[in-house]
């Protein structure tokens, strides 16, 4: 199980934004998704099961299980269409009559870039409870910097 302490920054609903600092629990999570760049801190949606609001101090989770399969899920994808356009830009070299190493280096560019664009065309699509972060504890009411 992964933890970090973090602040919220914005409610939305069910689910809250968190701003943490970068930790060795942060540098871990595959699921994070920062949202400003520009602060240096990560900032990620998490659902908010405390009823946290902004402003508070907050202690996050995310279960290890979710962590294992969400990074076979965002590893395991462009990797497997990396090697299939490869495979198949090595079958298909004699049909266009180009040397199989340049096919295959093509088509398992073109397999990645298909298998980024699923991972975006999921993401968009909304993720799931089980993956999210999760706010299990409000430790600090309205902190203040």
């Amino acid at each position: 199980m992964i933890e970090d302490i973090g602040k919220v920054v914005r409610v939305e609903g069910a689910n809250a934004f968190v701003e943490v600092e970068r930790t060795s629990a942060c540098a871990q999570c595959g699921l994070q998704e920062v949202e400003e760049l520009v602060t240096g801190k990560p900032v990620f949606m998490a659902l908010n099961t405390a009823k946290a609001t902004i402003g508070e101090t907050v202690k996050v989770r995310v279960q290890s299980v979710a962590y294992l399969k969400a990074s076979a899920f965002i590893y395991g994808i462009p990797i497997l269409s990396l090697i299939i356009g490869a495979l198949l830009g090595f079958y298909l070299a004699g049909e266009f009559g180009i040397s199989s190493d340049t096919m295959s280096a093509l088509l398992g560019m073109a397999g990645l870039i298909i298998g980024i664009v699923i991972l975006f065309l999921f993401r968009r699509k909304g993720a799931r409870k089980e993956y999210m972060p999760v706010i299990v504890e409000v430790i600090e009411k309205d902190a203040i910097d």
